[in-house]
């Protein structure tokens, strides 16, 4: 993609606590726990006033309105504003365009004026509405596109399409079956619902059902089975509730249904050689990137790209003993 992987991961430290809880960020995360489907843990659902960001995500759940990607494309999103913006590229054999544009509230926003700009030539290819939230042009015989522009009314999204990619879905089912099989996981998460502010989370899952999480500056919890314990600040109170029924974890964060993966490159972690894959989980919908192990398969970093849910993961420990007990 042009970018270095390890730029992300420090991108990822820098986000700090807003003093106040944006109510686009709380209903992101309400959203996004209930439409990834399958018993995974919703791991960046904020409860305004409660402090609680751990919840059950319910079989089936909320699928959005937007019409999914097309079958056997190399996807790729990002943010644009509040607006969250894919785009989907195919070989029929002429090159396709497809963009997807997603308000704040989860819904496709139609009826906008659209167009794919294209370089290397500065092409300028006016989109044609394909459904909710769904954009499309065919690129002319001949123009291989390397930059690929969304503009929108009052915006663009750029896209660096790889040289070359390949299938990735065998790549993504082992790397769920490994996240699963996880003993204990800890890592570090920044999400914000906009350009601005954001919030940074520390998470601690030990495996079955022992889930820790503290927010720089605001709540923490401890779940353990179907007890929990949370509080709305660091130096706050414990609240003794239930959690039933117990969570199960680790899960992977993509949830259980995943389309259109694809290597978009390779590089390094922290030493380590890992793959590039983007994919997209139609059902909610959200598009990831992850930077896969190429020896064991583990999730290092991990972007997310949802409605009005922008996430970044660094994974920063593997089957290490994570000691997560009831508060004093």
């Amino acid at each position: 993609m042009g970018e270095p992987a390890f730029r992300h991961g420090r991108g990822a430290s820098v986000l700090g606590v807003e003093n106040r809880w944006t109510r686009r960020l709380i209903v992101a995360g309400v959203v996004l726990a209930l439409a990834l489907a399958g018993a995974v843990v919703a791991l960046t659902q904020v409860l305004h006033g409660s402090g609680s960001a751990v919840g059950t995500i319910a079989s089936g759940g909320v699928v959005s309105a937007v019409v999914p990607p097309p079958p056997n494309a190399l996807v790729l999103a990002r943010e644009a504003g509040p607006l969250a913006v894919a785009l989907a590229v195919q070989q029929r054999p002429r090159t396709r365009l497809t963009a997807s544009v997603i308000g704040a509230d989860g819904s496709g926003s139609s009826g906008l004026r659209v167009s794919f700009r294209i370089r290397p030539g500065n092409h300028v290819l006016p989109a044609t509405a394909c459904g909710v939230g769904c954009y499309r042009a065919d690129v002319p015989a001949g123009v291989k596109p390397r930059v690929v522009t969304v503009v929108l009314p009052d915006r663009t999204a750029s896209f660096a399409l790889p040289a070359t990619s390949r299938p990735g879905a065998a790549i993504v089912r082992r790397a769920s079956r490994v996240f699963k099989g996880l003993s204990s996981l800890v890592y570090l998460e920044s999400l914000r619902s906009g350009p601005k502010g954001g919030i940074l989370t520390r998470w601690s899952l030990d495996a079955p059902d022992r889930v820790a999480y503290s927010i720089r500056g605001g709540p923490q919890a401890i779940v353990i089975g179907e007890r929990r314990w949370d509080r709305d600040k660091p130096t706050g109170p414990w609240t003794r509730s239930s959690q039933i029924p117990a969570l199960k974890v680790p899960q992977p964060t993509w949830g259980q249904v995943t389309t259109d993966a694809r290597v978009i490159g390779q590089g390094t972690v922290e030493g380590r050689p890992v793959w590039l894959v983007s994919f997209v989980n139609p059902n909610t919908p959200a598009w990831f990137t992850a930077w896969i192990d190429r020896e064991n398969y583990r999730t290092l970093r991990l972007r997310m790209t949802a409605a009005s849910h922008f996430m970044f993961h660094r994974y920063l420990e593997f089957d290490r003993r994570v000691p997560i007990i009831p508060p004093a």
